[in-house]
């Protein structure tokens, strides 16, 4: 019996998630009001199903004037999406990055410059709100699109003769490594797939299968051949350099646009590091100015990669 891939993703998004983030995401939807198509909750605290890190939330919105309501900051996500946002209340805290669904559904495909959404929304993720039934589509779809762009990418970064355990391994080391870190990435595409090991393995002959109808459409490859060659390493490296240059440039917006990124970035480094990062009252008021500093000092010190 042939394996949906669509089926196996909404099964996914309706995983079990701790109260607390689901009460988190019913409060962003209001918030957003009717321009919210969809929150979305993900990574590492869904996947150790617990609060006491931060919890990572994507708003998919439909239009970014209506929720925003000031063109400045739908200018500024307009340029350079997502933008992020950070709360740090009594008990939880959170990172929010907020995208239209249009900007969303472009990055989930094989050939998008920027890798890092597709990465996330190959792993597993949880849909904590909905509009409507169309938006539950868009949403499905889209999420099928990022497991089966990694299965792509997979295939052609995977070693020869792989098994599924290299295939999903070899993935995750090289996404990892297309973005600025804290964390230490030598083990954790082995990390990723063994904490959703049931996940991954379920997922990918119909992700193949998935990817291989979709061939020749926009953004998706015309053959799915197993290709480990030079052509898509050398491509994979200039992606990788791409993103790399856009965390930065994020970094930087988020200056403007993240609340206490500052102490976001501090917490990052000891929680993953272990070691301190002072900051002085004069840093933390001043982000703009300090960030360069910041980031200088602890990309000497090997604490960013």
């Amino acid at each position: 019996m042939t394996i949906c891939l669509q089926d196996l993703v909404r099964e996914g998004l309706d995983r079990p998630v701790p109260k607390e983030a689901r009460e988190f995401a019913n409060q962003l939807a209001s918030e957003g009001g009717s321009s919210v198509l969809a929150v979305l909750f993900y990574g590492s605290c869904l996947r150790n199903e617990n609060t006491e890190g931060v919890l990572d939330f994507y708003i998919l919105v439909e239009n970014y004037n209506d929720y925003y309501k000031n063109w400045v900051s739908a200018s500024a996500n307009k340029l350079l999406p997502p933008t992020v946002i950070y709360r740090h209340g009594s008990n939880t805290r959170a990172k929010i990055a907020i995208v239209s669904a249009n900007v969303f559904a472009k990055r989930m495909c094989p050939d998008s410059h920027d890798t890092s959404m597709w990465a996330r929304f190959c792993q597993p993720s949880a849909l904590l709100y909905c509009r409507d039934k169309p938006a539950n589509l868009i949403v499905v779809n889209n999420i099928a699109d990022a497991v089966a762009t990694g299965a792509v990418w997979a295939d052609r970064l995977a070693p020869k003769n792989y098994n599924k355990v290299d295939f999903w391994i070899a993935l995750f080391k090289n996404t990892y490594g297309a973005e600025l870190r804290v964390e230490e990435g030598h083990n954790r595409g082995q990390t990723i797939y063994k904490q959703a090991q049931n996940y991954f393995d379920m997922m990918l002959t119909p992700a193949l299968a998935y990817a291989a109808n979709k061939q020749g459409e926009n953004g998706w490859p015309d053959g799915l051949t197993h290709k480990s060659n030079p052509y898509y390493l050398r491509k994979w490296y200039w992606k990788s350099l791409c993103g790399k240059m856009l965390n930065v440039i994020r970094l930087f917006k988020a200056a403007f646009t993240f609340d206490q990124r500052i102490e976001y970035i501090q917490w990052k480094v000891e929680r993953h590091t272990g070691e301190p990062l002072k900051l002085t009252e004069f840093q933390k008021r001043h982000p703009i100015i300090s960030a360069p500093g910041v980031l200088w000092r602890l990309w000497i010190k090997g604490l960013i990669r």
